[in-house]
């Protein structure tokens, strides 16, 4: 056997050869890659140069109008309400109070839904109400979901389905105690969620003349049980109920039927609208962001809009022309 077949049989040099050959190929390539970005980024850092007095002008205007801006904006007051429903689901609620976000823009609706006057429903910036979440899992919300980024395939997040939130801004502070009062009234006088928190309280309220009925029952039976305990210890004896090997007494029963009543009737207690206030609205803060805050992103802002507006300038003539032969 010649070196000829040799290799042709083992293949082991035409292996190497080709495994050798592939990663300078992958190098060259990676090569070519790097050379083509750096081309870029130094292209684009030239051209950035030339379009600089295009960028800077547009950047001044928009930290001009950001300043401005700043300057002559209406402030506004923010306050926030935690409140629970009782016998109707929360998320019934929060979609109620949401509607209201898109009557913001149209006063005369807002007023008329609100019991308001125009003026006071004019002050009114926004309205919205939010779940809370819960990301411990001990029933307590961490944080409001005003960004509304709960994913229900987040497996660490939950719905806090006892309680929800209302944000308000207003241009008017005084007029929150009104406004108070008009949105407690709005979700009132919804027929559903009335409905819902009827059908709710009379249930606790039958089912605590059950527990009552209950209890009694249980009551009788316990002091027979202990008259029947007494009857044999005089007679020294064992009594022998329901297949047990002594007098069952129904201590723990009563208190755990009693428990419950108690729960009830605190529920009743509380809750005697369907919205209960858990915490009322905070007193109301100004919302402002720092001048620079606006200087920076309206600057930032018209700074692309330069950059695009010199692109333009640039190929103007070919821009036009492909105007003028799609015209035709």
């Amino acid at each position: 056997m010649n070196e000829s077949n040799f290799q042709q049989n083992t293949g082991k040099p035409n292996d190497e050869i080709d495994i050798f050959e592939f990663c300078s190929r992958m190098w060259d390539a990676f090569a070519k890659f790097i050379s083509g970005v750096k081309n870029l980024f130094f292209e684009s850092v030239i051209f950035l140069i030339r379009k600089s007095l295009w960028i800077a002008f547009f950047a001044l205007a928009g930290m001009i109008l950001g300043f401005a801006y700043y300057s002559l904006r209406k402030p506004y007051y923010v306050s926030s309400l935690e409140g629970t429903s009782g016998g109707v689901n929360n998320t019934v609620v929060i979609d109620h109070i949401n509607k209201l976000s898109p009557m913001v823009s149209k006063p005369e609706v807002l007023a008329r839904t609100l019991n308001l006057s125009l003026e006071e429903a004019k002050q009114i910036r926004y309205i919205k109400a939010f779940y809370g979440i819960d990301i411990n899992r001990d029933g307590v919300a961490d944080f409001v979901d005003e960004k509304k980024s709960f994913s229900a395939k987040d497996t660490a997040q939950r719905r806090v389905p006892s309680v929800f939130y209302v944000k308000v801004a207003l241009y008017d502070e005084d007029i929150l105690p009104k406004l108070r009062a008009s949105l407690l009234q709005y979700i009132d006088d919804n027929v559903f969620i009335q409905t819902l928190f009827d059908i709710d309280f009379r249930q606790k309220k039958e089912l605590i003349l059950e527990l009552d009925k209950e209890i009694a029952k249980l009551d009788t039976i316990h002091l027979l049980a202990i008259n029947q305990r007494a009857n044999v210890e005089l007679q020294n004896r064992v009594f022998v109920m329901g297949g047990e090997p002594e007098i069952r007494l129904f201590y723990a029963d009563i208190l755990s039927l009693f428990t419950q009543k108690q729960a009830l009737r605190k529920s009743l207690d509380i809750s005697d609208r369907p919205v209960v206030i858990v915490q009322d609205f905070t007193p109301s803060l100004l919302e402002e962001k720092t001048s620079i805050f606006y200087i920076f992103w309206l600057g930032l802002a018209m700074a692309f809009v330069g950059l695009v507006c010199s692109i333009l300038w640039q190929y103007r003539k070919i821009l036009w022309k492909l105007i003028v032969e799609e015209q035709k």
